[in-house]
This record gives structure tokens, sequence and C-alpha cells, in this order.
């Protein structure tokens, strides 16, 4: 489908897996210019691994915006597939939607600032006369988000639904010109319990014991190997099973690390893996995409001494970049982060039986905080 969004662009939707494999290095020359995409989720790359991995899950629908000379100037990371919107009610897991969705890989429109307004309003165009586009999901960002105003303006317009229960913030560290700075922000007192815990757990451990950072090409087997086995000892097998040695995801591994837009840190107790923190970089901002440990050593507490040691060895060897832990509320954003900024998780939708189903969550939200506040009202009773 071409529909010209106004005088001078173009924009096309591509569907098929060898057509978007076609157009990859026109969509990386956008994705690398500065400020143009939100992540490392919205590179070509990383679109054609999703599509390598769960091909059978996800589908493409990229709209991709072209200026009047034929170049691409910006598109939508979009993948098809049948998404299950469920609220979490306690233990309770509250069905709302189970359906066609699109799902966007990062916050927005990738497009260079200059041209963003008009990319964004190009796919949003786009979207709306795209009958069976009718629930689209952004599963993290900022807000307010400019993409999904758009989406929410002119005939057939979207309306923006707030999935989380309670307020979100992303939390992260501002850019330092050196570690010593941030540590100093720290405060004496919590900077001496922060090395203090680090030290505890590294004498606990042995003499065995180290962090190693990968972060070369040559490396990812070794590292995927690694990750493979802590994982599968960590909660979050049980919540998420992933297979970090599949030839797909080693293969975009490699890829990032050569681009120098992957850092894994690993604490090793000899060639055993205790904890991990795994993230990417991307225009002078660093995605602690994820973290976790070995179940085994959770007393010890090596999972947040390594997360400590792991922003101790980012601010030295990237001086200058965001530090970014994304949303949730773990104990360690709290008291490492220095900035935070409202975020949450976003659906988009329309027609009636979706508005009707997505329109359960502000009710339910309501619910939710003042049950809430009444616990918690409940207990400074108690408490008095």
């Amino acid at each position: 489908m071409m529909l010209s969004s106004d005088a001078s662009i173009t924009a096309i939707t591509v569907h098929g897996t060898e057509e978007l494999r076609q157009l990859r290095d026109a969509l990386a020359r956008v994705a690398d210019m500065p400020g143009a995409a939100s992540g490392v989720v919205q590179h070509p790359d990383w679109l054609l691994f999703e599509l390598a991995w769960r091909g059978e899950i996800f589908s493409p629908h990229v709209v991709v915006v072209r200026a009047p000379d034929g170049n691409v100037v910006g598109y939508a990371p979009l993948l098809a597939y049948v998404h299950h919107a469920r609220l979490a009610l306690g233990p309770h897991q509250v069905p709302i939607y189970r359906g066609r969705a699109l799902r966007l890989l990062g916050s927005g429109v990738v497009a260079s600032p200059a041209w963003r307004v008009q990319v964004e309003r190009a796919v949003a165009e786009v979207l709306r006369h795209t009958r069976r586009a009718r629930v689209l999901r952004i599963q993290e960002t900022s807000l307010p988000n400019s993409f999904a105003q758009a989406l929410a303006l002119g005939p057939h317009r979207f309306t923006p639904v707030q999935s989380n229960l309670l307020d979100q913030v992303s939390w992260s560290i501002d850019p330092a010109p050196a570690l010593g700075d941030w540590l100093g922000a720290l405060g004496s007192k919590k900077r001496n319990d922060l090395t203090r815990r680090q030290r505890n757990v590294y004498k606990k451990l042995g003499e065995q014991a180290h962090m190693r950072v990968f972060e070369h090409p040559d490396d990812m087997e070794t590292y995927a190997a690694l990750m493979n086995q802590v994982y599968a000892n960590s909660w979050h097998a049980k919540e998420l099973p992933i297979d970090w040695q599949l030839p797909a995801r080693v293969e975009l591994f490699r890829r990032l690390a050569a681009q120098g837009r992957l850092v894994g840190h690993l604490l090793l107790l000899g060639d055993r893996a205790v904890a991990y923190v795994h993230g990417y970089r991307h225009d002078g901002r660093y995605l602690m995409d994820d973290t976790g440990y070995d179940e085994e050593f959770a007393p010890l507490g090596a999972g947040s001494a390594l997360v400590f040691q792991a922003v101790c060895d980012l601010l030295e060897r990237h001086p200058g970049d965001v530090i970014d832990f994304g949303y949730g509320d773990n104990q360690y954003k709290r008291v490492l982060s220095n900035r935070q900024v409202p975020c949450g998780s976003l659906y988009l939708v329309r027609g009636a039986s979706p508005l009707a189903r997505f329109g359960m969550i502000a009710p339910m939200r309501g619910l939710y905080r003042w049950a809430r506040r009444l616990s918690g009202r409940a207990q400074d009773a108690s408490v008095a």
C-alpha cells in the first residue's frame, strides 16, 4: 500500500522479510543518524533478527517513508502478531484482549530530528488508513509520546490507553565527565555502603571470583554460552525462557559488538557465571537491558554487587554516556540513579470491540489505586 502523506513525501508498508532485507542498508543509514532511533531494537538488523528468531509469530509491517528524491528518510519498525493483553491484579491475570496487533520496536518512528514530524504524520496517516490496524502496542516510552499524539489526530484516529496500573518512571544516570564525579555525587554514606557490599561479595566468593567484560565480536560465542548457563539458573528463565546461543542471536551480538553497541558484564567464579548485566549502547546512551543472577548465590547479593561494579566500569569506559536503567521499581535503580522521567506502556486502539475491551483498564486502575490507599491506611493505623 502506498499513500501520499503530503506534497513532498510518500510512504509504503513492507510486509515481506525478503523486501525488508533488501531495504536493510537504506534503513540502517537512517537508524545510524544522531537522534534518529530510540535504541538498537529499532535497527533493521534487530528487526531481521526478530523475524529469524520468531518468524512463526511475527510478520513485518514496516512503514517506510521516502523523500521526493526517493531516499528513505524514516520508518516505523512494526511487527504484526497475535497479542494477548492481560492486566496483573495481584496474583490474578485479567484477560483484556486477544487478537491481531502491531508491536512497535522502540518508542517512536526512526527519523532524523529534521524529518521526525513529517515522518510521524506520514506513518500515522498510513496506519489510520490501514483497516486491519486496530491495536498498536508501545511497550515502554517516555511520556508524552509524540508518535502516539500523531496517531490520535484526524479521521480514523486511535485512542491512547496507558496500561500501567500505577504511575511509572524511567531511572537513569546523567552523563558524568568521569567516574569520580558520579561517585562523589552519591555521597560518602551511600558510596561506602555500596563498595563495602561489593567487597563482601568477592570475599565470600573467594579468590576465583572476578568480573569479565564482553564487547568484542570474537567473544560473543563464549558470552552466549555463559549467559545460557547463568540465565538457566535465574528466576528470569521461569518467566521468559531464552536460548542465548541461538545462531541468529549470536550473529546479531557479533554485529552489535563490531559496532560498539553491546556490552556484557559477567561475575564469574572460575569458569562459572554467577551474575550478569546485559546492555546496549546507542547514540550516547547505554540501556541496561537485563540483569540477573544464579539463585544459588542470591543470599550473597551477587546481582546488586555486579550492577554497581558494571556501572563503575561503564562510566570509566564510556564517560559522557547516559546510563539508562529503564522503568521498574528495583532498589538498585533508586540507589544509583540521579534522574527520573515519567514513562509507561501504551496501547493505541480503535474499533468498537478493542475500545470496549481496553476501556476496562481505566476503571480497574482506579479500583486498584483505591484498594492500595485503603491498605496503606490500614497499615498506618495498625502501626499507630
